[in-house]
């Protein structure tokens, strides 16, 4: 029968062990081995020390370009696992940054590189997103943020600004909205063309629409044309499908 500690010598057991009986144990980040890639030393360092203030398991490197980083010594670089490059970023540089960030997916695969710009453009953030970097910090976030966003892709996710997401989704109901405003203006009806439509919608024979509205039969035949025409559907089968479905839905009511 296996014998039960009292609470009093499960407590001197621990102590003999050296471990404070009243107090979780501490666990200790590893380190993090970071390169920061920027030929102004007075901001690498200054960067640097910041963010060594804030997450102590930070171990920087500094080297003033991507060419400097590749002839570096392996023994020297073999434990970087993160690259903070610090980009000034155009639309003129824009095509050697992003050859830059997939020289270093190509050449260091394991290693994750973040990219540290002034820009927000969504556009931009996407492509060196594309071209292979996992991070994305503009200089508009504090240096608290920058080091959780370093933390988030040394364990292997992808930061991507709150501000650009923001912008993208907004973009997104920009266009939605101009696609909709272009087609209210490029397939206007006419009240004669939405009495027709409401009843090809209903199943109705050409002949019995034209009783109906009081008018020829060619008439509604030209009418049922042009609004085929406009909506480029084949038959009045996909006119009534189409204009249920974006951008077209609501522009004529049931």
């Amino acid at each position: 029968m296996t014998a039960i500690q009292t609470f009093e010598a499960a407590q001197a057991s621990l102590c003999a062990f050296d471990i404070d009986p009243d107090s979780p144990p501490a666990f200790v980040a590893a380190d993090i081995e970071i390169a920061i890639i920027d030929d102004r030393s007075l901001m690498c360092d200054c960067l640097a020390r910041g963010l060594a203030e804030i997450e102590p398991a930070f171990r920087f490197q500094h080297f003033s370009s991507i060419e400097t980083f590749d002839a570096a010594d392996l023994e020297e670089t073999q434990r970087i696992s993160t690259v903070l490059m610090c980009a000034v970023w155009s639309n003129s540089e824009a095509d050697h940054h992003l050859a830059r960030i997939a020289h270093l997916k190509a050449t260091r695969p394991w290693v994750s590189t973040i990219i540290l710009a002034d820009i927000e453009n969504f556009d931009d953030v996407h492509k060196a997103i594309d071209n292979g970097a996992c991070g994305y910090v503009p200089t508009s976030v504090s240096l608290q943020i920058a080091a959780k966003a370093i933390h988030l892709v040394a364990a292997g996710g992808i930061f991507i600004p709150p501000s650009v997401l923001f912008q993208s989704a907004q973009n997104a109901r920009d266009g939605h909205q101009a696609t909709k405003s272009q087609a209210q203006e490029d397939n206007f009806f006419t009240s004669r063309q939405i009495s027709v439509i409401e009843a090809l919608r209903r199943g109705k024979a050409n002949k019995v629409i034209a009783y109906e509205l009081n008018m020829c039969e060619s008439t509604v035949k030209v009418h049922v044309r042009n609004i085929m025409k406009k909506l480029r559907a084949r038959n009045r089968t996909e006119v009534a499908y189409i204009l249920n479905t974006p951008p077209y839905e609501g522009l004529v009511k049931n």
